[in-house]
């Protein structure tokens, strides 16, 4: 099944529309993967080769 959790959002204050969605792979080869508002992963912004990686948390 789909591991996918614990989404965050980065609000792109200057340009609305670059804004990202973040979320973890939760797999034993996990990852953090971002995704643009089109609902495509951003394979540049995303990393891979985690283990089991937990939480998203955003700070200012």
């Amino acid at each position: 099944g789909d591991a996918a959790d614990d989404p965050a959002v980065w609000v792109n204050r200057a340009d609305p529309a670059q804004s990202l969605i973040l979320g973890t792979d939760k797999h034993v080869d996990g990852a953090l993967l971002v995704y643009g508002l089109d609902g495509k992963i951003r394979w540049d912004r995303s990393v891979r080769g985690l283990l089991r990686p937990n939480n998203v948390d955003m700070r200012p």
